[in-house]
């Protein structure tokens, strides 16, 4: 599954090398109206690679390699428009501020533009066509409920994951007459498996997790395995498809084949040390920018500087962060309650100190406190909590982990204000969880900066 999403994203990212690199030798040939010599290669070569690689950088953390957006629509060209147009601010800066690039003419950079965004376009665009029309694994879904209906019909309208949900079958006890299942054919559960497997030519059989204790249905998939098809649970592949664990149909069994190894004590140690550096650095901003955001929060309303709140942390231990306030200063004498879109409780110095995320800044010290990292499940009011572990399964499994400015859950969802919205976040944190590593945390950082350049945040 991971792997067939794999392939494609690196289809996506070896092609936008090879058009950069073509881009570049057809720049030269242009410019000097010559075929390029080894002097003339090796003196572009290193400093556009090293360009190249930031440019695509700049397309992981604009989501160029989401398969969610890869098909032709308005918001693929206009993330590529915007990764594009922030390459070019990088390119000057690089060219034209660091003495190391002595490259002549820097108009160079300019001309390299101008031929590899069009190039990237045609070929993106190309790509996306192709991948919707590559038809894709045909998968039978054994069940029906509304996570399973959901994702088929996500996956019909994103062919270029190379799904195609072609039949549902129901199981014992369900009833396959749904209006809204009338897009794809449902067949009872008969005992032959095999014979719909081999009549809807299926490729792929997602299966929930509770068929284990039937020990019919096991060996009725036991002897399809001759067809060489691939047989792989709901939650794996919701998960693989989606960046999240389905919280509904997981059970405590999850989370013991996927969380034993909760502790891993060289990636915890570089972590912990990766945060205190950090901190250090953004200490000295801190004290830099705080005479200015003092100022402007007391110009702009009456109250203190700062706010501090308890949260939840790691074990379910309490502990008090600090913020700049960014609302009025009697913003909750009704009580604590969630921050609505357009909150009128916000300041107009607030509503600049949330995009920025300014606000966040003096969370540097639970971070050198040990409360909180940089990355990790947002940390939740303990008000909230106690709410929330009564309405949604498996709550508490967030503080299995230290909780960390930003997270898996704020770079793929907008801010959360219901409980329906922290149900979907906890799809977010547990896959985090589960699936927490370096890369994936210099991932999560790459996209908040992005987010905080662009002032998306809330």
């Amino acid at each position: 599954m991971q792997r067939h999403s794999r392939t494609k994203q690196l289809t996506l990212l070896f092609g936008d090398i090879a058009i950069l690199y073509l881009s570049l030798g057809e720049m030269l040939v242009i410019r000097y109206w010559t075929p390029p010599d080894i002097f003339l290669i090796r003196q572009h070569f290193f400093p556009f690679s090293f360009v190249f690689f930031m440019w695509v950088v700049i397309f992981y953390v604009t989501g160029l390699y989401d398969l969610r957006i890869s098909k032709n629509t308005r918001e693929f060209s206009e993330k590529l428009i915007r990764a594009m147009a922030i390459n070019t601010l990088l390119g000057v800066f690089f060219f034209y501020f660091i003495s190391v690039f002595e490259i002549t003419p820097r108009r160079n950079l300019f001309l390299e533009i101008a031929i590899a965004t069009p190039f990237l376009f045609v070929w993106r665009m190309y790509a996306n066509h192709l991948f919707a029309r590559s038809g894709g694994q045909k998968v039978l879904f054994f069940g029906l409920n509304d996570e399973i209906i959901s994702l088929a019909q996500f996956l019909l309208n994103n062919p270029q994951f190379g799904y195609r949900p072609t039949v549902f079958m129901a199981a014992e006890g369900e009833h396959p007459a749904v209006p809204a299942l009338s897009m794809l054919p449902v067949i009872p559960f008969n005992h032959s498996l095999t014979v719909s497997i081999q009549k809807f030519a299926i490729d792929t059989v997602v299966i929930s997790q509770d068929i284990r204790s039937n020990q019919t249905i096991v060996r009725m998939f036991f002897e399809a395995l001759p067809l060489k098809i691939g047989i792989v649970e709901f939650a794996d592949f919701y998960e693989s498809i989606t960046g999240k664990i389905p919280v509904s149909l997981i059970g405590e069994v999850w989370f013991l084949e996927n969380l034993t190894e909760l502790r891993k004590n060289v990636y915890d140690a570089m972590k912990r040390a990766i945060d205190m550096l950090t901190a250090f650095f953004l200490g000295i901003v801190f004290l830099l920018l705080f005479p200015v955001i003092a100022l402007c929060i007391k110009l702009d309303t009456r109250g203190p500087i700062f706010y501090r709140q308890k949260r939840v942390g790691e074990g379910g231990v309490i502990f008090e962060i600090t913020k700049f306030r960014s609302m009025v200063a009697d913003a909750e004498m009704n009580g604590a309650r969630w921050a609505d879109e357009d909150d009128p409780r916000v300041t107009r110095a607030g509503i600049f100190l949330r995009k920025t995320r300014l606000d966040e800044l003096p969370q540097i010290l639970a971070v050198l406190k040990g409360d909180m990292s940089f990355v990790g499940p947002r940390p939740e009011r303990p008000e909230f909590v106690d709410i929330l572990k009564e309405k949604i399964p498996f709550y508490a499994m967030r503080h299995l982990v230290k909780p960390g400015l930003t997270g898996w859950a704020q770079v793929n969802f907008p801010y959360g204000s219901s409980v329906e919205d922290a149900m979907e976040k906890l799809q977010y944190d547990l896959f985090y969880i589960k699936n927490r590593s370096f890369v994936l945390d210099a991932g999560i950082l790459f996209r908040t900066i992005m987010i905080i350049v662009t002032q998306q945040g809330r």
